[in-house]
């Protein structure tokens, strides 16, 4: 019984995918995902999107809002519970690993201002770039404009509010860099 309910998550999971307009490559897995795609989404080949555990408890998403926004994702990417908010513009390179509960959003959704018609303008908006072999921890935030580099690892519950060279670890609120990644 659980490999026929395995078997409807996938049919349920493409079914959405093509329906909402995504593009995907040569594999993918998951089962309950929220997709809300206004933009463009792009997934590479062997990409995991994962609700853990069963969509009770983190809920894996991708959300474009506007005809200019895009969501890339390499290949052999695995988002687990993963939530992403795009305005502008969300890349993520190959090989790449997100916890449960990680939120990645490159707008701030409202402008900040005691002023009624400053804080009614549009948000601001600043694309999100991370590279490949990234490993992001569970309950991390990725905020607007963030670069993250290459082989970098983001400890479980941080906010990374800047940009973050390759072969590190960060950590904390904000993300500093606590090591770097040798050989």
């Amino acid at each position: 019984m659980n490999k026929l309910l395995k078997g409807w998550h996938l049919i349920f999971l493409y079914l959405k995918v093509i329906n909402q307009g995504v593009s995907y490559g040569k594999s993918l897995r998951g089962n309950r995902v929220v997709i809300s795609n206004t933009g463009k989404i792009v997934l590479g080949d062997n990409v995991s999107l994962n609700s853990y555990p069963d969509g009770d408890l983190y809920i894996t998403g991708l959300n474009t809002y506007f005809k200019d926004s895009e969501i890339i994702i390499g290949n052999n990417c695995n988002l687990n519970g993963t939530m992403i908010h795009c305005n502008i513009s969300v890349k993520i390179g190959d090989y790449c690993m997100f916890g449960p509960g990680t939120k990645i959003v490159d707008n701030d959704s409202h402008r900040v201002s005691i002023d009624i018609l400053e804080r009614r303008k549009p948000a601001v908006r600043i694309p999100i770039n991370i590279g490949n072999n990234v490993w992001v921890g569970m309950n991390s935030l990725i905020l607007k404009g963030v670069k993250i580099g290459n082989n970098s690892i983001v400890a479980a519950h941080s906010v990374v509010t800047k940009d973050v060279p390759d072969n590190v670890i960060v950590g904390g609120n904000p993300a500093k860099i606590i090591k770097e990644l040798k050989d």
